[in-house]
């Protein structure tokens, strides 16, 4: 690499996945991740929400709880959080110089770059030490076995939200095989818990917490949880309790129930946490990006549904919560999402579809894209530049009255840009 060193550059590398060069680079930070206490979290959907949930619990308990998540919806600096604030410019900026200058000693050493995703991660672990944090709450970027966050040797607890189909070119065409990848963050002897809709996911998991020693809690056997007005009950270890929700969708009461089976596995290793600090934490929770109600008058919703199965959930909340209520589809995707399912879940709920191109370079085919709403009878609209696609969704909401919203979905970088130009970073400096 010619010119300077930047975070930006290492994004030419992609993904890679191996631990390898992790560990290489956190080497030259006299590695930083082992002096921290971490909940790792894994899963397909949900992880994120997941994540924001404990996170929110550990501050309420007094903790100084830093927390790790991807991708970020409008600035880079979202990623890294301690009691739910940014990272500052001058402590980003700080960090990734003392980054980038490890990342040069590993290209001399293994004769390659890390990537931006494993810059990123020793990042955070720099950032969190150097700050004292007593938790980490870490979210997975892709996978689970090999993915970067996964040099942590012993977490605290481990958690596994609901695996389904993504990424296959990646982590393999089978949800076992996914699941299996997805379980690599169970380590010996950790403790764990999960919640899965998938039986053949679950079963996967609990092989492998066996083979490697783990107390794994399983959501619908050592937990229990359901529907109940404004919010939803929970049952198991410790604990039963009615719990009330901040955000919308009854989606996030799977979420929330893994939270809180980590928070009482937790407990019951003896951290001096009160489970009464649960009801408060739970019910202040948001969670950007999630089923968020961007605009009232006009309706614009912004849910990141960049998979199959969340986009049956999304779909389902769409048509459960206001059933004669249609939406302008706004939506883009990366090349390696099955976005004609996608659409398809949501066609039931659409009025017309405006396709864009995502501001990545993993953008789908926009062409294709239109071509799969084309081929499910859908009006659509093909504008590849998302600013102008924006500009057309919310001009041609303002024409056709109060039973229709823009819904804004399929790529995180899209909702994220959208989201910027709308809102700007309302709602996202503090969590």
């Amino acid at each position: 690499m010619k010119d300077k060193l930047t975070l930006d550059s290492l994004e030419q590398f992609g993904w890679r996945f191996g631990l390898e060069t992790s560990q290489s680079l956190l080497a030259e930070l006299q590695h930083p991740e082992n002096h921290l206490r971490v909940v790792h979290v894994a899963g397909s959907n949900g992880k994120g929400s997941t994540c924001a949930f404990m996170a929110s619990f550990l501050k309420q308990s007094g903790f100084k709880t830093g927390l790790y998540t991807s991708p970020h919806l409008c600035d880079i600096r979202e990623r890294f959080r301690i009691n739910g604030r940014w990272i500052s410019i001058k402590d980003f900026q700080r960090h990734s110089r003392r980054v980038l200058s490890a990342c040069k000693k590993v290209k001399r050493k293994l004769g390659h770059y890390p990537t931006h995703f494993e810059a990123l991660t020793a990042i955070a672990f720099s950032w969190f030490q150097e700050q004292k944090v007593d938790w980490v709450v870490l979210e997975v970027g892709l996978g689970g076995r090999l993915d970067a966050t996964n040099v942590i040797s012993h977490p605290a607890l481990a958690l596994i939200a609901p695996v389904s189909l993504e990424h296959q070119n990646i982590l393999g065409k089978k949800i076992e095989k996914i699941a299996w990848e997805k379980a690599g963050i169970l380590k010996m002897g950790c403790w764990a818990a999960t919640v899965q809709t998938d039986p053949k996911a679950l079963r996967t998991i609990e092989r492998v917490a066996r083979e490697k020693n783990c107390l794994l809690w399983v959501g619908g056997k050592d937990f229990r949880f359901g529907i109940r007005p404004g919010g939803f009950y929970w049952e198991g270890p410790g604990l039963k309790e009615n719990i009330r929700l901040a955000q919308g969708g009854d989606y996030q009461i799977l979420n929330a129930s893994l939270a809180i089976a980590g928070i009482q596995a937790l407990l019951a290793q003896g951290y001096p946490m009160n489970s009464q600090d649960i009801q408060r934490s739970i019910s202040q929770t948001r969670w950007p990006g999630r089923l968020e109600t961007l605009s009232r008058k006009p309706l614009i919703l912004l849910d990141g549904a960049h998979n199959s199965a969340a986009a049956k959930v999304l779909a389902s909340e769409l048509l459960k919560g206001s059933p004669k209520k249609r939406w302008i589809v706004l939506n883009g995707f990366l090349k390696d999402k099955d976005y004609s399912a996608i659409c398809r879940l949501l066609k039931p709920a659409t009025l017309f579809s405006i396709v864009t191109d995502p501001p990545s370079d993993r953008k789908a085919e926009s062409e294709k894209v239109f071509e799969a709403w084309e081929k499910l009878g859908v009006r659509t609209f093909l504008v590849p530049q998302w600013e102008k696609a924006l500009d057309l969704g919310v001009r041609k909401l303002k024409n056709v009255g109060p039973k229709v919203g823009l819904l804004i979905t399929g790529s995180f970088y899209l909702g994220g840009a959208c989201r910027g130009n709308l809102l700007g970073i309302k709602g996202l400096e503090k969590i």
